[in-house]
C-alpha cells in the first residue's frame, strides 16, 4: 500500500508525482511537457514494461500513465497489473486503439482511467484528477475495510470478487491478488455443520432475493488448504445510482471461540443444575432417612425414662441397643454423603500400600458376621498368583463394605453372600455375589448415580449412596465396575483394580 506520506501528497494537483510509461520517445517527452505545464511532477519515463515495474518500485509515484502497446515481452496491461499487485499504484491507460478486445483486457485490470491518443491537456488534466480522487476514496474505503475485525468480501453483479480485506484473506487463506475476479464460490466454500454437505452462501441468497440476508444458522468455511472454520455470515446488496443491483458485500466472522465459550457455559449450567438437583435430593433423602432413626431414639428414650416394671434393666438394655443402632445408621449416612462429596470435589486421594489380601478379608468378614448374624451368611475366598495387593486400604474398604452391605440388605435370611478376591501381579479382582431380589434391567444403567435406587427395593431402608461411592472409588483407582443381575435370582458385582505402576 502507498504510505500516508504519499496519500497526503496528492491533496493538490501541483504535488502529484507521475511516472510516464511510453516507448515512443517523442510522445513521452510531449506528455512530460504537458504534465509539468499542468503543475504535475514527472518522476521518470520508462520505455518498457520491465523498466516501468522497476521504476515504480524505486520511485513510488502517485500515478502511472501507461501506454497499452509496449515493445518487449510485457505489454502495458500486464505491466499495470504487476505494478498494482505489488504497490497498489493507480494506472491510467494511454492508447491509440479502442477496439473491443483491448478494452475488455484493460477492464479486467480495473484501471483508474483510459485516454485515447493524441492527448490534449484538458483531457489529460480531467483524467488525472478523477483518477487521483477515486484512488484517494478507494484508499479510504480500503482502510475502513482493513480496520474491520470481520472478514469482508465484495463481489460484482457476476459474483466475481472485487475486494477482500485482511481478515477475509486470513480466514479463507486466499490473497486478494489471487482471488480478484474469481467467482466467489471458488474462494468462499461453505458446508452445513451437521450434514457436511455444500450449501448456498448468503451472497447467492442476497442476489436471488435482492435483500439483506443474515444467516442465523452456523456453517463451516473450507479454507484454501482444506481447514474447516465455523462461521456466521451475512450479505447485503449494493445498488448503483440507477437503482440496479451492482454487487453484494459479504461479511463473515470466525465464531469458533464463541462456540467454545457457549459450550463451556452450557456445561457449567448443566453442572450447576446437577448440583442443585443433588442438593435437593440430599435434603430429601437425609430428612427422610433421619426421620425413622430419630423416631426410634425419641421413643426409646421415652421408654427408658418412664419404664417402672420389674424387668426395667432388660428393657433399658434393649432400648439402649436400639438407640445405638439408630445413631450408627445416621452416622453412616452422613459418612456416605461426606465421602461422596469428597470424591466429587477431588479430595478423595489415593495412598497405595502393600496389603495382605487374606488378612484384609478375614478382618472385614469377622466384623460383618457380627452385624449380620441374623441375616445372610458371608462366604469368602482369596485366590490368584499373589496374596499382596498394592492398593489404598481405606478406598478398598469403601468398595467392599458397600458391596457387602447391599448384598446383605437385599438377600433373604439364611441365604449366602459370596465374596471373592483374586490377586494377580498387576491387579485385584473383587467379586460380590448374592441370591437376593435382583435389579430390574431398566434400573441397572443408573444404579451408580447418587440417591438412585432400584424400583423393587420396597420398604428396605437405604440412601442410594452406596453404589455411587463404589463407582467413585473404582474410578479413583482407574478400575472397572460391572454388574450382572436377574430378578429373583441374584446379583453379581465385579470390580477390577489395577495396581499403580
Amino acid at each position: 500500500m502507498i504510505s500516508e506520506q504519499y496519500l497526503s501528497e496528492i491533496d493538490t494537483a501541483t504535488m502529484a508525482r507521475i511516472l510516464v510509461v511510453e516507448d515512443e520517445r517523442i510522445i513521452a517527452l510531449n506528455l512530460k511537457e504537458n504534465l509539468e505545464a499542468l503543475g504535475y511532477g514527472v518522476v521518470g519515463i520508462a520505455a518498457s514494461g520491465n523498466k516501468a515495474v522497476t521504476q515504480a518500485g524505486e520511485l513510488h509515484p502517485d500515478l502511472v500513465l501507461m501506454d497499452i502497446w509496449l515493445q518487449g515481452d510485457m505489454d502495458g496491461i500486464w505491466t499495470a497489473q504487476q505494478i498494482w499487485n505489488k504497490w497498489q499504484i493507480p494506472v491510467i491507460y494511454l492508447t491509440g486503439h479502442s477496439d473491443k478486445i483491448t478494452l475488455k483486457r484493460a477492464k479486467v485490470t480495473a484501471p483508474f482511467g483510459y485516454i485515447l491518443k493524441p492527448v490534449n491537456e484538458q483531457q489529460l488534466s480531467v483524467a488525472i484528477e478523477i483518477a487521483l480522487q477515486r484512488y484517494k476514496r478507494d484508499q479510504f474505503l480500503s482502510a475502513v475495510l482493513w480496520g474491520i475485525d470481520d472478514g469482508v468480501i465484495v463481489v460484482d453483479q457476476d459474483c466475481r470478487i472485487q475486494c477482500m480485506n485482511q481478515v477475509a484473506e486470513l480466514l479463507t487463506e486466499w490473497q486478494f491478488a489471487d482471488a480478484k475476479n474469481r467467482e466467489l464460490k471458488d474462494v468462499f466454500q461453505i458446508i452445513d455443520v451437521q450434514t457436511q454437505q455444500p450449501v448456498n452462501n448468503s451472497v447467492t441468497l442476497a442476489f436471488k432475493e435482492d435483500r439483506l440476508v443474515d444467516r442465523t444458522d452456523d456453517h463451516v468455511l473450507i479454507t484454501k488448504t482444506g481447514q474447516q472454520i465455523v462461521i456466521a455470515d451475512s450479505a447485503a446488496p449494493i445498488w448503483d445510482n440507477q437503482g440496479d443491483l451492482a454487487g453484494v458485500v459479504l461479511v463473515f466472522q470466525d465464531i469458533r471461540d464463541r462456540k467454545q465459550a457457549e459450550a463451556a457455559l452450557r456445561q457449567q449450567l448443566a453442572q450447576e443444575q446437577q448440583l442443585n438437583q443433588f442438593q435437593q435430593q440430599f435434603i430429601h433423602t437425609v430428612s427422610h432417612e433421619y426421620r425413622t432413626p430419630l423416631s426410634i431414639i425419641q421413643a426409646s428414650t421415652f421408654l427408658i425414662e418412664t419404664d417402672s416394671s420389674s424387668v426395667r434393666s432388660e428393657n433399658k438394655r434393649v432400648n439402649c441397643q436400639r438407640i445405638k443402632q439408630a445413631v450408627k445408621y445416621m452416622v453412616g449416612l452422613l459418612e456416605d454423603v461426606l465421602t461422596f462429596g469428597q470424591a466429587e470435589a477431588g479430595q478423595l486421594l489415593l495412598d497405595p500400600m502393600p496389603l495382605d489380601v487374606n488378612l484384609f478379608c478375614q478382618q472385614l468378614i469377622d466384623e460383618y458376621q457380627l452385624i449380620a448374624s441374623d441375616q445372610a451368611k458371608i462366604t469368602w475366598s482369596s485366590c490368584g498368583k499373589s496374596q499382596t495387593a498394592y492398593l489404598d486400604q481405606k478406598i478398598l474398604q469403601l468398595i467392599v463394605r458397600n458391596l457387602l452391605t447391599n448384598a446383605l440388605k437385599y438377600s433373604p435370611e439364611n441365604s449366602s453372600v459370596y465374596l471373592t478376591l483374586t490377586c494377580e501381579d498387576d491387579r485385584l479382582t473383587v467379586e460380590v455375589k448374592d441370591n437376593g431380589i435382583g435389579i430390574p434391567p431398566e434400573d441397572q444403567p443408573c444404579i451408580f448415580e447418587p440417591f438412585r435406587r432400584a424400583s423393587n427395593t420396597g420398604t428396605v431402608r437405604g440412601s442410594g449412596m452406596g453404589l455411587a461411592i463404589v463407582k467413585k472409588a473404582v474410578d479413583l483407582h482407574g478400575g472397572t465396575l460391572s454388574v450382572e443381575s436377574v430378578l429373583g435370582i441374584g446379583t453379581r458385582f465385579t470390580v477390577v483394580l489395577p495396581f499403580p505402576e
